[in-house]
């Protein structure tokens, strides 16, 4: 049961059930409704990545091969990929603070909002080589936490602190930002490899860490920490329950539903607490009104080919290419049809990216790869193909708000997996060479 329930396709169907179930029931109701034409993209999304997977899970009847695998490396690559996050996340800090010249005395919710009006602009941040190298090595932290992870019985015990510990690469890269996706993405890449461990008969969490405690304190973190942020903003702003309303209707087309104002109006629900449940139910629910836009606006908006998705691409291009001026083109068009700024889930992200011809085949192939990771799990595979999957299933659960990689940083954080899986992959075949000639 548990083997079908976590294929990609069942799973990923299961994913949109509750999500469209959330969105239909949350008491909100969008102005800028998705229409007929909309909902039918999405459905054909979650088809098409259903049969790319079911391609690849259908040899899952063959015999599963199990062979003994050596885990002694796995405290250095875990030692190596969590130094290098924290170490990222340094260089970030340090350009971001000391050499981008931007004003951190406003506070960096302030800060947010300039630089979000400064790229509407056009207007250029210095970057350092530091920014850059901080991009490529953060991600890393992922890694590392994530093969602890799924094995952490088998990792000693410095290995397993850092793993631990690499978490606050993350949450000092959100922070910087001001953000909070990367702390998301964290927390669903855990969930994802109790995910893994759970396909392959393990316990949800490794054993001897006490991770259950934590990951409630992390989770309670999270939570404060989200509607913070809503709470520095209001106050930036000024913002009181009304005006909050008036807000929710110009800025995101939307009515909280009578009987929730009533309920504050009244004084039987605090008006802090449902602000800051509104403001999180929009940011988990808006991407179909954003899909609805992208069709109205398919003619006007250029085939990006990744740019939308990989945010690292944009100040590459403006670095190297300033004369194609793609990433200026893209946030005109954008924010010409209302998306710029909003999650267009995964079906909107590859309709941009691809559009209405190339993006179903890649988003059958999205699902190939997805399939092919589980099966080569439940047949037996390796960590590096445990980690894999750990990521797909992420991409899975991310889905219903963006692209498997248009979620902060996470085309780098697959980049980095990538790069793991393949060198411990090719560690493995070094080890099966050395004991067959033996």
């Amino acid at each position: 049961m548990t083997k079908a329930a976590l294929r990609p396709e069942i799973l990923m169907g299961i994913v949109w059930i509750a999500f469209v179930t959330i969105f239909e029931v949350a008491p909100i109701h969008y102005l800028y409704t998705p229409g007929f034409f909309a909902w039918a993209l999405m459905a054909c999304g979650v088809v098409t990545f259903g049969l790319g997977s079911s391609f690849a899970t259908m040899p899952v009847q063959m015999p599963e091969r199990h062979r003994k695998e050596e885990f002694g490396y796995l405290d250095r690559v875990i030692i190596l990929c969590a130094v290098a996050g924290l170490a990222g996340c340094a260089l970030i800090a340090i350009d971001k603070v000391f050499l981008s010249g931007q004003d951190w005395s406003i506070g960096i919710t302030a800060l947010r909002d300039r630089r979000s009006e400064q790229v509407l602009e056009g207007v250029p941040i210095r970057r350092s080589v530091l920014l850059y190298i901080g991009y490529l090595t953060v991600s890393f932290s992922c890694a590392a936490t994530c093969l602890f992870l799924l094995k952490g019985e088998k990792v000693g015990r410095l290995a397993g602190w850092l793993a631990q510990a690499s978490i606050f690469a993350m949450v000092g890269y959100s922070v910087l930002y001001g953000g909070r996706m990367p702390i998301l993405l964290v927390v669903l890449l855990a969930v994802a490899c109790g995910m893994v461990r759970a396909l392959t008969g393990q316990t949800f969490v490794p054993r001897g860490w006490y991770l259950w405690p934590k990951a409630g304190a992390v989770v309670v973190a999270f939570v404060a920490y989200i509607n913070l942020v809503w709470t520095l903003r209001r106050n930036l702003y000024s913002t009181d329950f009304a005006g909050f309303l008036r807000h929710a209707d110009e800025r995101w087309d939307l009515h909280l539903s009578p009987w929730l104002v009533d309920a504050v109006q009244s004084g039987h629900l605090p008006a802090t607490s449902v602000m800051d449940f509104a403001s999180n139910a929009v940011y988990l629910t808006h991407s179909p009104t954003i899909v609805q836009r992208a069709v109205e606006h398919a003619e006007s908006l250029s085939m990006t080919f990744g740019l939308y998705q990989i945010g690292i691409l944009s100040p590459l291009f403006d670095v190297f290419a300033p004369q194609l001026k793609l990433p200026e083109t893209m946030r005109s068009e954008l924010a010409s049809a209302g998306m710029l700024g909003w999650y267009p889930n995964a079906w909107g992200a590859w309709l941009v990216d691809a559009g209405y011809y190339l993006g179903p085949v890649v988003i059958l192939f999205w699902g190939f790869l997805s399939g092919a990771a589980y099966a080569h799990v439940v047949r037996g595979g390796s960590v590096a193909a445990q980690l894999m999957l750990a990521f797909a299933y992420m991409a899975i659960l991310i889905s219903p708000l963006n692209g498997p990689f248009g979620m902060a940083n996470s085309f780098l954080i697959f980049c980095s997996f990538a790069v793991v899986a393949g060198w411990i992959a090719w560690r493995g075949r070094q080890h099966a060479s050395v004991g067959a000639t033996l």
